[in-house]
């Protein structure tokens, strides 16, 4: 599946209502238009359900927990590209993001985030 493509399509969605904060989330119309969208890049209605009801899902709930984004910046989910050594330079100088150390983490330990 390309991931890219997914994240182009929950890009585009209307969101309706967002929060941040402890308890973050990103609404978007149950609509059967949004879930064809989601459906031509490989998105089956079963999992926009999980992430939501007959009303509305979550496409940042969604995009995380499904492997699509790793961060929401400026209004975008972001998926970023493969680990490399300046991202490493970066966290081990201190001069990181915490999005840097978590995706950092996340490769060298997956079980801690399954």
């Amino acid at each position: 599946m390309n991931k890219q493509a997914v994240l182009d399509v929950l890009n585009s969605l209307e969101v309706i209502e967002i929060n941040g904060g402890d308890s973050p989330y990103i609404l978007v119309e149950n609509s059967v238009e949004n879930r064809k969208k989601l459906n031509a890049v490989g998105i089956t209605d079963e999992v926009i359900y999980s992430y939501g009801d007959d009303e509305t899902f979550c496409i940042l709930a969604l995009a995380y927990n499904e492997g699509y984004a790793d961060e929401w910046r400026d209004g975008k989910l972001v998926l970023w590209g493969p680990i490399d050594d300046e991202l490493r330079t970066r966290v081990v100088n201190g001069e990181g993001t915490p999005a840097d150390a978590e995706r950092l983490l996340r490769e060298l330990e997956p079980e801690l985030f399954a």
